[in-house]
């Protein structure tokens, strides 16, 4: 009886641990080397505030960043947020692009709207960021995971082709330099 339970005890352990690994190293996102495509989000900010317009139709082959962010920490919304809004700047003369776009559902759009516009205010952010619902076309289209375990989603590409991408991305003194090299690559 002992050992049935040690057995048992062992296997719930294992199983537990493998879900662990699972979600940490949780898959998100279409691949390095696909294509992104059309899709209309909400637009809270930005010069298409009030509109769905298409990013990716609108601004076709430019270099550019796509961050889905999905339940993520607003801290680590902001620091990202900083980050492309200054890139965005710099690299003015490429027409570099970024956005963000938040997952949500019909019952948290009004809270989604309003840690929007929180994450504009206090980073003054002249980057596009809207909202797309969860059953949108486009969650399957980009593959993106909608699990509690993936936070966020970011597309670095050019030529709509994706050239670099990050699950998960920590904010980090080593994450944001890692980000501004897959933005350095396309700018060039």
């Amino acid at each position: 009886m002992v050992k049935k339970v040690l057995a048992a005890a062992t296997l719930v352990s294992a199983l537990s641990i493998s879900v662990l690994a699972m979600r940490t190293g949780a898959e998100s996102g279409i691949k390095v080397g696909e294509y992104v495509s059309a899709f209309h989000p909400h637009h809270i900010s930005g010069p298409h505030k009030g509109t769905d317009a298409c990013p990716p139709c609108t601004y076709g082959a430019l270099p550019a960043v796509q961050v889905w962010v999905n339940g993520d920490d607003i801290a680590n919304v902001e620091k990202v947020a900083k980050l492309l809004n200054d890139r965005v700047g710099d690299w003015n003369k490429s027409k570099f692009k970024a956005f963000f776009i938040f997952v949500t559902d019909g019952a948290k759009k009004a809270d989604t709207t309003k840690m929007i516009e929180t994450v504009v205010g206090k980073v003054n952010a002249k980057i596009p960021m809207a909202w797309i619902d969860k059953t949108d076309g486009a969650i399957k289209d980009y593959k993106v995971n909608t699990d509690g375990a993936v936070k966020n989603t970011i597309f670095v590409y050019k030529d709509k082709q994706v050239q670099t991408k990050f699950v998960n991305f920590e904010a980090t003194k080593d994450g944001l330099a890692k980000l501004t090299t897959a933005i350095d690559s396309v700018n060039k």
